[in-house]
Parts: structure tokens; C-alpha cells; sequence
């Protein structure tokens, strides 16, 4: 069986590796463990050089470069079954691991700037442009509100959002060379 990833994914994990940052991906345990635990597996154990290893639930969204007002973080919704999983992982890994959603956002769109991101914080794939932000599971559990009931998705408010999320770079150092 051949697993699929989403582009969010690889790109994630090639960021993860150019970081010289060690990570486990968990597809190959998922189906597995979601049985024993009732909870959807999260996609990666990263082990950044310093402090806690994380477990990282990746959520890819496409924004525009620049968004409304220079910051690509427009977008932040996830299912209620994705943090109740994520903390019930929490639980079972204990204090040691930290659980976050990383949001990649894929700033799509031509002719656009990347205006309130500084270079060194957009990661290209594939032609496409990425900016990682962590947002831990716990905080953002607290501020969550209901979105669509028929989807049963979740978000925070915007403000809100910005004051948890975190650049990648900001959370994990890169490895030394």
C-alpha cells in the first residue's frame, strides 16, 4: 500500500529537513493505532535540538501572498476530532512531548509580495511558496469556537490566532551545521 501525503506534508518535511530538524513521520502506524486508541494519529514526532519533542498535526491552507493586511494567517480552522485527538495523544505521551497543529499556508498567487514575511521565512517547493506556524494544541483548545456545525470544524478568533501562533523558525532553532 503506497502512502499519500498531502503537499503540505512534504513540504513540511523537507523544511523539517533542511532545518537539519529530526522528525518521525507516523503514516505507517496510523490505521494501527487510531483502532487502539479511538483517535486519528497526528503526522509527526519532531525532535527540534532544543527543548521538548512535538507532536505536529499538519494543517495545509492556501492564502494569498500578502492576505488583507500583510499577514498570509487568515485562515485557521480545524475539526473538533483533530484537537480532541491531539489531546488525547497529549495525555498518552505525557508532559515530556508538546502537541501542536503547524499550519502551512501555500501563499498562492502571481505578482504578489510577500509583504509582512521576511524572506528567510518562505519556504519554496515545487514552485510553490510555504510559511510554517505553530500554534500549541492546548492554547489553541482554550480559545476555540464553533465554525460549521455541519462540518463540525472549529477556529479561533483571528486576533486571537495571532497571538498564539508562532513562525516556525521562532519555536524550533535549526540544527547546527
Amino acid at each position: 500500500m503506497s502512502i499519500r501525503r498531502s503537499h503540505y506534508e512534504i513540504a513540511f518535511e523537507k523544511y523539517l529537513d533542511r532545518r537539519g530538524t529530526p522528525y518521525v513521520a507516523v503514516e505507517d502506524v496510523r490505521h494501527h493505532v487510531k483502532a487502539r486508541l479511538g483517535a486519528k494519529a497526528f503526522d509527526y514526532i519532531v525532535y527540534p535540538p532544543c527543548g521538548r519533542a512535538c507532536l505536529v498535526d499538519v494543517k495545509g491552507r492556501k492564502t494569498l501572498k500578502s492576505g488583507r493586511d500583510g499577514d498570509c494567517r487568515q485562515k485557521n480552522w480545524v475539526t473538533r476530532a483533530d484537537v480532541r485527538d491531539m489531546q488525547s495523544w497529549q495525555e498518552v505521551f505525557g508532559s515530556q512531548y508538546a502537541s501542536f497543529f503547524a499550519f502551512g499556508y501555500w501563499l498562492a498567487g502571481d505578482g504578489h509580495s510577500t509583504h509582512g514575511l521576511f524572506e528567510q521565512d518562505v519556504f519554496t517547493l515545487a514552485g510553490r511558496q510555504y510559511s510554517f506556524w505553530l500554534a500549541p494544541v492546548e492554547e489553541y483548545a482554550r480559545y476555540a469556537k464553533q465554525l460549521s456545525r455541519s462540518w463540525d470544524t472549529v477556529a479561533i478568533p483571528r486576533e486571537r490566532f495571532l497571538q498564539i501562533s508562532r513562525r516556525l523558525e521562532q519555536c524550533w532553532e535549526a540544527a547546527p551545521c
